[in-house]
């Protein structure tokens, strides 16, 4: 009785949890599970660093000062400039400035000399939002949980593959990030995802996650700000620094303020005019199926939507035909613009 009620009382507390492994997470695996495949060892390429930031980049740290960071209580930060790199230490470091989806890249270092092992070794960790943590760890001949490596997606996704230089060597990461996004209740519409390349290798490809990234378990996922800012770990270990700058993305792609001319036009075809339309015309044709016109035009086929009765624009494409008429109202020709390339006239040939 005894027993049951110690296993009642840590499962109240959350301490265990009785849920299949695959409830917890997506993969199967537990949280720092020791018994999930390591990681494959990759060589990465030449470095290349530092790698010079794009004209759209907002410059994060260059070296110089740590004017676009703060401390944990929004006070100037006590981190140390240290031969151009920044070096973890006294808290966490936070960026002024809130950032979401976004393009960031990080070149860091863990410490030439090897002190420790396991996850206390150059350990640190680049948090997007504050929330979800890419994690820096001097995974050179050093293993830990596979959840837990330099590459991985904290309790979460392992890398790929351990693309880990040596200790001392500068590293790089390039993380696409694109944040959770929550309905107008406040729930969970989709979660955050990121792509991370590690060196240049490719270790995280859209992960999803299932929640804030931490020890142990999973954070879950609560509506709350659209931004966030961007920090930077202390774990006891002096990892460096340098070169860091990140780019907003727009949450999706622009998209144009008016419809299709047809929609607005809302034309409607007889029969009969549609097949004064069809035929053979130089370089094209017109054929009808199933009730609507398609243009056939270098192996192309695509259907017509009207504007008019003799000015037509297409489905998915930015082109459009327009056919001349006789003053007997019998069709001649048409013009045709199906991209920027120019237009065309093809006579008609019955």
């Amino acid at each position: 009785m005894r027993c049951v009620f110690i296993v009642s009382f840590l499962l109240s507390l959350g301490v265990l949890n009785m849920q299949s492994a695959e409830a917890q997470h997506p993969s199967g695996w537990r949280a720092h599970d020791l018994n999930r495949p390591q990681p494959t060892v990759v060589t990465p390429g030449d470095s290349n660093l530092p790698l010079k930031p794009p004209s759209d980049a907002v410059v994060l740290f260059d070296g110089k000062d740590l004017a676009n960071w703060r401390n944990g209580n929004g006070g100037e930060s006590d981190w140390n400039i240290v031969d151009g790199a920044i070096e973890s230490g006294k808290g966490y470091l936070f960026t002024k400035q809130e950032f979401g989806d976004c393009q960031l890249h990080v070149e860091w270092s863990a410490p030439s000399k090897v002190a420790g092992k396991g996850q206390g070794r150059g350990n640190s960790g680049v948090y997007l939002m504050g929330k979800y943590e890419v994690q820096v760890l001097d995974s050179f001949e050093n293993e830990t949980y596979a959840d837990g490596g330099a590459g991985a997606l904290y309790g979460q996704y392992p890398p790929l593959v351990n693309a880990s230089r040596k200790p001392g060597e500068w590293q790089s990461y390039d993380i696409i990030f694109r944040q959770p996004r929550f309905d107008e209740k406040g729930k969970l519409k989709s979660a955050a995802r990121l792509t991370v390349l590690h060196n240049g290798v490719l270790v995280q490809e859209n992960s999803e996650l299932i929640g804030g990234t931490s020890w142990i378990m999973h954070d879950e996922y609560v509506a709350g700000p659209t931004k966030g800012s961007l920090s930077l770990q202390d774990h006891g270990n002096p990892v460096r620094f340098r070169n860091i700058w990140i780019r907003e993305l727009p949450a999706e792609r622009p998209r144009p303020a008016s419809p299709y001319r047809s929609e607005v036009a809302k034309v409607e075809l007889t029969a009969e005019m549609k097949a004064r339309l069809v035929g053979e015309y130089d370089g094209f044709s017109i054929a009808e199926v199933d009730g609507k016109l398609f243009l056939n035009n270098f192996g192309k086929k695509l259907e017509m939507l009207p504007v008019s009765e003799t000015e037509f624009e297409f489905r998915y494409s930015a082109g459009q035909i327009k056919f001349q008429s006789s003053s007997e109202g019998k069709i001649e020709s048409a013009e045709l613009a199906v991209d920027a390339a120019g237009k065309k006239v093809g006579k008609r040939k019955n």
